[in-house]
């Protein structure tokens, strides 16, 4: 049986396919349109599934959306009359998209040319999906779950737990109290983009101070009995205008005016940053406590876009109470795609589970004619080498950025060894130069660790597996000074522990730069420059590497350099700088 799930219309629009319980690909559709984030109809992402798993959409048992606009109409309504004439801002900003999904069984007939047949088109509650993403694809049995992001059809914050393929509700906090777009507005506030520039608030606000407005931010978000938040709406205009209408004259006349797009960073702007970070955590952390307290279980899952913030579950991991804390690689919209298919496969079918998320490697793969045709169109010249870990690892520990196109693409927002672009952590200079040379973004944006997992503990102040590398941990005290261009201002590091089993080439790469530096260790960033999606195709990363600072690209085993020669005598020396600190140790 083949089980499509999908999403889109809001952000993040991606698809999966699952054949008998077994997930065969997974991929966002931006990495087609080269539009970051974008909630178009998947039809790429829904064509390159069928062909991933063998067949035709007509093969197709079931279609699964991840909302249901039929949901929370009597909500809506009840909300609309409660805030009218104010209210009707909020209808036509948001009028279009629910007809959208009203028709959407006809949109996916239409667009997969299916004619009725065998196929069952299906419509799932979306903060379900999101707990279905998460849940049913964990290797537990029983679990709680939080799922929070800006909104679903009403929900905005959905808690519970899975037992066995069923999912319970135990509360739902509802539209307009959403702490996704409080967190949201904030982050259009402070210059950025909704559903895109919340890593970078994350990112920032270690740099600010948040006593100065968590005061403020205390009353913007309230934490009530039984697990429950409530948002003063007098800050907000959301919920009367719809996006991107976000603040009232009382938020501006509190915080001051907002930050221009390309405006300076300033103080004021990282304490903002800071303090609504801080309470997003305490609300979380609130919600957590309700959460074990209600289910007494040591595992708690989470999804949805505001457990995206790394920060926030590396601190819940801590902290407790859960001793255990699960997120699957894309806890965003995307993620619901997923969700969607074990949904029905699991709780619907109730077939009993089968698959373990154990790694994130789930989209677009290429052979090496792949590699050598793309090569050989944009008329550069690659040299085939025998060993690409062993040789990416010398230019590394040489001090040069290498892009890293290999294996099948990841699934999510972060780059997790296959589609990368690698450099030395241990040059306090690196995060600049990246930063200005190469992904031309904002200075003060950290870049992530990848090490191997059972190394992890040598580094970092916890050990326990972070594989998608949405937790952050702290960087050892005699640790920073090694690793510089790794360790955030605050002294943290968002953590990928990489596992020989899943990712056998990558994680001989960092294997090997650890033998010549010392140092088990490597800056990994995502194979883009900012405002694009992660690259796609061997095309995409050749233009990308020929368009910024980076020295040198791994297409698998094609090896292509900027400066050749420059390359091999740093690799050369390289080289014999680890055969002499070999030779020293031996004696």
């Amino acid at each position: 049986m083949y089980i499509l799930g999908f999403d889109c219309y809001g952000h993040d629009a991606a698809a999966a396919i699952i054949k008998d319980g077994d997930l065969l690909g997974f991929v966002e559709e931006e990495r087609f349109l080269r539009c970051k984030h974008t909630p178009d109809f998947p039809i790429h992402a829904m064509q390159w599934c069928c062909r991933e798993a063998g067949i035709t959409p007509r093969d197709l048992d079931h279609i699964v959306y991840y909302w249901n606009p039929y949901l929370g109409l009597g909500g809506r309504l009840a909300h609309i009359l409660r805030y009218f004439p104010r209210s009707i801002g909020l209808v036509r900003s948001r009028g279009d998209k629910f007809l959208d999904m009203l028709r959407m069984k006809r949109t996916v007939w239409d667009r997969l040319g299916l004619d009725g047949g065998k196929t069952r088109f299906h419509y799932s509650e979306h903060h379900l999906m999101h707990a279905a993403s998460t849940f049913l694809t964990s290797p537990y049995s029983k679990a709680a779950i939080m799922s929070v992001d800006a909104a679903g059809e009403w929900c905005c914050t959905w808690l519970g737990y899975g037992d066995g393929l069923d999912l319970h509700c135990l509360k739902k906090i509802n539209f307009p109290h959403s702490l996704g777009l409080v967190y949201g507005g904030i982050t259009e506030y402070l210059g950025f983009l909704f559903a895109s520039g919340e890593g970078k608030v994350m990112g920032l606000a270690p740099y600010g101070d948040a006593s100065r407005y968590i005061d403020e931010f205390r009353k913007i978000i309230v934490c009530t009995s039984e697990g429950e938040y409530r948002v003063d709406l007098s800050y907000f205009e959301y919920h009367l205008k719809g996006r991107p209408h976000w603040w009232s004259s009382k938020f501006l006349d509190t915080f001051g005016p907002a930050r221009a797009k390309d405006g300076e960073v300033t103080r004021h702007y990282m304490d903002v940053a800071a303090a609504l970070q801080q309470r997003t955590e305490e609300v979380c952390f609130h919600m957590a406590d309700w959460l074990h307290q209600q289910t007494g279980l040591p595992t708690v899952c989470l999804a949805g876009g505001v457990c995206l913030n790394s920060v926030m579950n590396g601190r819940l991991l801590k902290r407790g109470p859960f001793r255990e804390v699960w997120v699957q690689p894309a806890a965003n919209d995307a993620g619901t795609s997923i969700g969607a298919c074990y949904w029905l496969w699991n709780n619907q079918l109730r077939h009993p589970r089968t698959y373990v998320m154990e790694h994130a490697y789930l989209g677009c793969h290429y052979t090496k004619e792949n590699f050598g045709s793309a090569i050989r169109q944009a008329g550069y010249e690659a040299q085939h080498v025998d060993n690409a870990p062993k040789r990416a690892a010398e230019l590394l520990a040489a001090g040069k950025i290498v892009g890293w196109f290999d294996g099948r693409m990841e699934c999510g927002p972060r780059a997790l060894g296959n589609r990368s672009i690698l450099a030395n952590p241990c040059q306090a200079e690196m995060k600049d130069i990246l930063n200005a040379r190469v992904k031309f973004r904002e200075s003060f944006r950290p870049f992530a660790p990848s090490v191997p997992e059972e190394r992890c503990g040598d580094y970092f102040d916890v050990d326990y597996p972070s594989p998608y590398m949405i937790l952050v941990y702290d960087v050892l005290a005699h640790m920073r000074d090694k690793v510089p261009a790794i360790t955030h201002v605050d002294g943290t590091g968002r953590v990928q522990t990489v596992s020989r089993r899943h990712n056998p080439r990558y994680h001989a790469l960092i294997e090997r730069f650890g033998e010549l530096t010392g140092v088990y260790c490597i800056l990994n960033t995502s194979f883009n420059i900012r405002g694009q999606p992660i690259v796609n195709t061997p095309e995409q990363a050749l233009e990308c590497y020929q368009n910024t600072g980076m020295d040198a690209l791994f297409l698998g085993d094609y090896l292509l350099c900027k400066d050749i020669d420059s390359a091999a005598a740093a690799m050369s020396e390289t080289a014999a700088k680890a055969a002499q600190a070999a030779a020293a140790a031996n004696d």
